[in-house]
């Protein structure tokens, strides 16, 4: 009896074995390198005359993927994702990112000016930027990382915009709403009028291309990104809003405005005797106000929400409003004042 049960036991371990090489088909990734990237030019010298033209090119090749078994099993086109990141060090901790689907980049003289100087690049000087691919084939694998290629750029001072694609813009094919940079420094800001809950993202260039910005999935509404994960970012809120984005900290802020008042020596700088109204049709303000002689002369400023944290002047009495400096009447009176923030490249301001 007991040979009986040894002769049992010994014909099922070969079952044993042939049912777990049955479960199923162990499929590995045979061949996952990292990019090979090359770059045109090794120092570039930015300028205004050659804004639109292209001057700097990346190219890059990439290994195709493979499989143990390609005969059973295809591969996705969309396995491998491919990020192009330019720093201003070797170990890229703050790298401007972009997704990249082709084999190539072109850079206009005009886009380039933009993102180095977001990223902090001082016009005028020459300053060297590192440049390479990241490849992600899953959330699980670890990313494949090109050579590094370097090039010197020396940026140039330009005004610079952010445009806003989406439903405060008219569509996401419209590029009317935007923040302005006046010194190109990866600041922005602008005044805009949206309802609760539109949607919109932060682009660097008004055709679409370039750098897009969106919000974070796990860093918050407030934190701009610019990878692949991006969400889109929206008004939580309706109104009239000042609205400031960071190209350099990746944050933007609304500050709701509720109120703009003049204040001046005329009423005793009262923070809410002269409200001004907004047409919605013009995007103006405008206010009637009394203006009387007084020992210190008629000045005034523009504030907002009843408050000093929003002040605006002209001391130069050139119709371009500045923060912080007051506009001083030449002739007491009823005069009416009018306020444009329609154009963040310049706030104006008439008196009639």
């Amino acid at each position: 009896m007991k040979t009986i049960h040894q002769y049992i036991f010994c014909l099922l371990i070969p079952l044993f074995f042939v049912s777990c090489n049955n479960d199923g088909d162990v499929v590995t990734l045979a061949d996952a390198q990292k990019a090979t990237l090359t770059t045109s030019v090794s120092a570039v010298a930015l300028s205004k005359s050659t804004g639109e033209n292209a001057i700097l090119a990346l190219n890059w090749e990439i290994p195709a993927l493979s499989i143990n078994d390609t005969a059973k099993y295809g591969i996705s086109a969309t396995a491998r994702t491919n990020t192009l990141q330019l720093d201003t060090v070797q170990t890229f901790t703050h790298p401007k990112e972009s997704l990249e689907t082709g084999i190539s980049k072109s850079f206009t003289s005009a886009a380039l000016n933009a993102i180095v100087l977001s990223m902090g690049l001082k016009t005028g000087i020459a300053k060297t930027i590192y440049i390479r691919l990241k490849s992600s084939i899953g959330a699980n694998v670890e990313a494949l990382y090109s050579n590094v290629v370097t090039c010197s750029v020396t940026p140039y001072d330009v005004i610079s915009y952010l445009y806003m694609p989406g439903d405060p813009s008219g569509g996401w094919s419209n590029f009317t709403t935007k923040l302005c940079s006046r010194a190109s420094n990866g600041q922005y800001e602008g005044y805009v009028k949206a309802a609760a809950w539109e949607n919109f993202k932060f682009v660097t260039e008004s055709n679409g291309t370039g750098i897009t910005y969106g919000s974070s999935a796990t860093l918050g509404l407030s934190t701009l990104d610019a990878s692949a994960a991006q969400w889109n970012i929206w008004f939580d809120a309706g109104g009239y809003f000042l609205v400031k984005a960071n190209t350099n900290t990746l944050t933007w802020s609304k500050t709701a405005i509720t109120a703009f008042n003049i204040s001046g020596d005329f009423n005793g700088w009262s923070t809410t005797a002269n409200p001004m109204t907004y047409d919605a049709t013009t995007k103006l303000w405008t206010a009637t106000c009394n203006f009387q002689p007084g020992e210190w002369g008629n000045s005034f400023q523009i504030i907002a929400n009843n408050a000093w944290d929003i002040v605006y002047g002209s001391s130069s009495a050139n119709g371009e409003l500045k923060a912080g400096e007051k506009i001083n009447v030449t002739s007491a009176g009823t005069h009416t004042v009018t306020m444009d923030l329609s154009n963040p490249l310049k706030y104006t301001y008439t008196i009639q």
